[in-house]
């Protein structure tokens, strides 16, 4: 060991230089406290570094967290629905339901998408998944949104003349929208926009129907019973065998209903019918047509079901002009001239029978 005053070598044990009476002892606690000295920065430098480490490692959770996922899936998204990228922007929203699937505004993404791409028939499917994965009060934003959007590009559709493309958002409309906005479908029928050569006076439905004939509609529609076609003028016979024919009712818009005795949600639809019937008496008929069964097997479910509507008969599931039925029950509802308003397959409920009706009684030309 060396005195470190004098630099005299001594033994280790030794408290007192034997040369210079230095304290030996106080000696190392002061190499001590030299050594924790030069060791400070060495500490502080290893502080900053676990720091900036942890810095490092929050920014990293915070960019891979769902949240901030998210909020990227979402804005990158909607940059590309503002620049007309509809398939990106789609992949973008679907991701953001990965991470969130009751996310509102991916749902409303998804729906500009659709409208961007004019993909009006999967709205409705979108409409329905949007009921399923969103809360009551996000829902009934949703569909506000929906409505409003709806309603605003049919205006521009009726402001630019654009029927076509105004008749595909409307049957979407009707069929999502509980109070439909009557002045927009009626500026978007059909037959009164100005492409067609109708009077633009307005007239009774007599001088209208001398100015409109059922060849001029077929001409332009075709036959058919898809909407805004002319459904062929067939035959069909009633219980005593007389014939019969849908051109017998022109003048009235006219409920169809092609049904069998042994479909069971046919007779559902008996409480329905008869109420649009009453309600619509006088501008409209509602009769049913059996489907290849007979007048026998008719009136014997008409007086177990108390039906009070006509009952007519066809022999078979095809019918005159090309029409095919292949299931039922099967509704159609036809304007005055035999143009298609709307058909539903299944059973169909009051609203639908109702809308529908009232959209052809009240058809202008």
């Amino acid at each position: 060991m060396i005195c470190h005053n004098c630099g005299t070598n001594i033994d280790i044990n030794t408290e007192f230089c034997p040369a210079c009476g230095a304290n030996l002892t106080e000696g190392d606690k002061a190499s001590v406290q030299t050594a924790k000295k030069n060791r400070m920065p060495l500490i502080i430098a290893m502080i900053a570094g676990g720091l900036v480490v942890l810095a490092a490692l929050s920014g990293i959770i915070w960019f891979t967290s769902p949240s901030r996922r998210l909020q990227n899936a979402l804005e990158g998204a909607n940059g590309n629905v503002e620049g007309g990228y509809y398939d990106r922007a789609e992949r973008g929203y679907e991701l953001a339901l990965s991470i969130d699937k009751g996310n509102l505004e991916a749902y409303k993404g998804l729906f500009d998408v659709l409208m961007g791409r004019e993909d009006y028939d999967d709205i409705e499917d979108l409409y329905d998944d949007a009921s399923d994965a969103l809360s009551k009060s996000d829902f009934k934003d949703f569909d506000k949104y929906v409505i409003k959007e709806l309603e605003s590009a049919m205006k521009k559709a009726v402001k630019h003349e654009d029927w076509e493309l105004g008749m595909d958002i409307l049957e979407v409309y009707v069929d999502l929208c509980d109070d439909p906005d009557m002045d927009i479908i009626n500026d978007l029928d059909p037959l009164s926009h100005p492409s067609w050569d109708a009077p633009s006076e307005p007239g009774t439905p007599a001088e209208v129907q001398d100015a409109t004939t059922r060849d001029q509609l077929i001409d332009k529609y075709g036959t058919g019973y898809e909407e805004r076609q002319v459904i062929p003028d067939f035959t069909f016979y009633d219980e005593d065998g007389n014939y019969h024919s849908i051109s017998e009712f022109e003048g009235k818009a006219v409920y169809i209903n092609f049904f069998t005795t042994w479909c069971t949600y046919c007779f559902y639809e008996l409480p329905d019918m008869h109420i649009i019937a009453d309600e619509f008496k006088g501008d409209a008929v509602v009769i049913m047509i059996d489907l290849d069964e007979g007048p026998e097997l008719g009136t014997e479910y008409a007086y177990d079901y108390d039906v009070q509507l006509p009952i007519y008969y066809v022999d078979g599931w095809d019918l005159e002009g090309g029409l095919s039925i292949d299931a039922v029950p099967l509704s159609i509802v036809i304007d005055r001239y035999g143009v298609v308003y709307g058909n539903h397959l299944g059973l169909a409920d009051y609203d639908w029978m109702h809308d529908t009706m009232e959209f052809a009684v009240n058809s202008t030309y």
